[in-house]
């Protein structure tokens, strides 16, 4: 008969896990929301602590994930810079399976954009659900969700070096999903390197893909 495995041992060993990927700078980004955020931001205080003036030990932030929140995924990437700024640490993003919506977003954060070659990203618009009836809290829900485009397209056409940021935000919010392969991304400069390319990658999810969030009213984040 084998021995029963203990609550503690378990707990054990996942602490024991989870300090050994932290002191590698190892860190794994699925669903996107407010404590995820949280977390993700008080690890990379402390790795980015361990790591000052050090750019040959980059942060490895790996990431599949479906999206999530908005402002979390922005939270996100603030604290990336803050720490950029405070300690002098690099930190790099690779799409381990998918990245799509916010997830997407958060990964061109990085110093170094990675993706596999069987991987894909999507874009699209974030989606929102309001209730009420008053008229003035759709209108400062759209000034924010134009506001949010706006960084968004920014962003990508800074990282991409690539069509202007009214082209972006053309090409996210279209109002489809674009499920694009790691080749079409590497053709957007959405990713600065895709390893084993040369393997004969998937036909992009999206047939044209490359041509061209919930909230209750009253202060929840858009989902992306």
């Amino acid at each position: 008969m084998q021995p029963s495995i203990r609550l503690e041992d378990l707990i054990a060993e996942q602490q024991a896990r989870r300090q050994e990927l932290d002191r590698h700078g190892v860190y794994f980004v699925g669903e996107i929301t407010d404590d995820q955020a949280e977390r993700f931001s008080k690890t990379l205080l402390l790795m980015s602590m361990a790591r000052e003036g050090n750019p040959n030990a980059p942060i490895n932030l790996y990431i599949n994930s479906g999206g999530g929140s908005v402002g979390a995924g922005l939270a996100m990437m603030q604290m990336m810079d803050e720490v950029r700024r405070l300690y002098g640490v690099k930190i790099n993003t690779t799409i381990t399976g998918y990245a799509y919506s916010m997830g997407a977003i958060v990964f061109q954060a990085g110093d170094r954009r990675t993706m596999g070659a069987y991987s894909t990203m999507m874009l699209h618009s974030s989606s929102w659900i309001l209730s009420g009836q008053d008229e003035q809290i759709f209108e400062d829900y759209a000034k924010l969700a134009e506001h949010y485009r706006r960084i968004v397209a920014e962003l990508f056409a800074h990282r991409t070096g690539l069509r202007t940021a009214r082209w972006w935000e053309r090409f996210i919010y279209s109002g489809r999903d674009r499920f694009l392969s790691s080749a079409e991304c590497l053709k957007l400069q959405l990713v600065d390197e895709v390893p084993g390319l040369n393997v004969p990658a998937p036909d992009s999810p999206t047939q044209g893909a490359i041509t061209g969030g919930s909230s209750d009213g009253r202060g929840n984040q858009p989902q992306s």
